[in-house]
């Protein structure tokens, strides 16, 4: 049985049932500068046998490590008799965007596993998910850390920032499709954006209610798309006054209502100038160079918070750079939790495609 295959495999149990044997410890990342060290959490099988290694970053999230789907994938990857370190990235546990705080964390949590003597030499693996999809190319070809590096996988991610948003406000991608968007990630990036946008008068307030908005429906694990959160919408959108209760209204409608098109359109034109004023990383593919190491990319079919067309788009941008480029599509996810929307039989045949896309990630180890 080839090595890929067995690594699927060990994956695939490793996600329902995790092996007994694995260990789990929280270290300290060494930070630049004057910064305090960032935690991480180290999971890998007992002893000390040297095994590959993974870096996994987590996305925009309330939980960072914590949450519920990134500790499942991280069990399963550790299943696969392997070294897995998450740092926190607090940026991103605080909802702010900060792509450039969060490279100097990445870089040093790539070094640090790295150079532990229970990981195998000649580099790690590193793995980002959503919106740390991009942000580990970016760190996989950084002069500090990409001689660390031996792989990269994109999970979930973008290729363009605009489209993305574009898509999160209508739900359209692709030639015409459209669904009903994942608001989430429009509450997030507009709490980072808001406030550097001119023409529209003080924003802040917006800013906060969205950043308020975002931290409740992560904290309670609530779907940003139901009714739940009207109420909280309602209390927030009460706090603000005249062009400010418009803005919010594009950004956090009442579940079920679109936002208008035509200022949604506006207002995600006037984003993507300030995004990218003001955060370059945060659109970085264009600005990657070769590559000489196997990337991989994937995504979730049921995706409605970064649609699977995004996987297309980062595929035709990377083709040209990468010579060992693989990506694949499953049925089985949406962004971090499981599709549901299959049969039986279909959900029979797309595990067995999903063995065969879990063999493109660990033909890189």
């Amino acid at each position: 049985m080839r090595l890929p295959l067995l690594n699927a495999l060990r994956f695939a149990r490793g996600w329902h049932s995790p092996p007994t044997n694995l260990g789990e410890e929280e270290i300290q990342i060494p930070s630049p500068g004057e910064r305090d060290p960032t935690p991480g959490t180290l999971m890998g099988p007992s002893g000390s046998e040297p095994l590959p290694g993974w870096v996994v970053l987590h996305g925009i999230t309330r939980r960072g490590r914590e949450h519920l789907a990134l500790r499942q994938f991280i069990k399963a990857l550790a299943a696969t008799r392997a070294r897995v370190l998450v740092p926190e990235i607090a940026e991103w546990t605080r909802l702010d965007l900060a792509p450039e705080q969060a490279q100097e964390i990445i870089r040093s949590a790539i070094r640090t596993l790295a150079s532990r003597p229970e990981v195998e030499a000649g580099g790690v693996m590193i793995a980002g998910f959503s919106f740390g999809g991009p942000q580990a190319l970016v760190a996989a070809q950084s002069e500090e850390a990409g001689a660390d590096v031996r792989g990269v996988l994109a999970w979930g991610s973008y290729a363009e920032l605009e489209p993305t948003l574009h898509f999160q406000f209508t739900g359209e991608h692709g030639e015409g499709e459209r669904t009903v968007p994942d608001p989430y990630g429009r509450w997030v990036v507009g709490h980072n954006c808001l406030p550097l946008l001119t023409g529209y008068g003080d924003l802040d307030g917006v800013a906060a209610a969205l950043h308020e908005l975002a931290a409740f429906a992560g904290d309670q694990g609530i779907d940003s798309r139901l009714p739940a959160l009207d109420p909280l919408k309602r209390r927030l959108r009460e706090r603000l006054t005249g062009a400010q209760t418009e803005v919010f209204d594009l950004f956090a409608p009442p579940a079920g209502i679109r936002p208008e098109r035509e200022a949604a359109v506006r207002m995600v034109a006037e984003i993507g100038r300030a995004a990218g004023a003001n955060f370059p990383l945060l659109d970085p593919i264009p600005e990657l160079g070769p590559f000489t190491i196997p990337v991989r990319l994937l995504h979730g079919r049921d995706d409605v918070l970064i649609p699977y067309t995004q996987l297309e788009a980062l595929e035709a941008r990377l083709e040209p750079l990468a010579a060992d480029l693989r990506t694949g599509l499953t049925g089985l996810f949406a962004h971090s939790a499981g599709g549901n929307h299959l049969g039986t039989l279909d959900r029979a045949r797309e595990s067995l495609h999903f063995l065969r896309v879990l063999c493109r990630a660990f033909d890189m180890v």
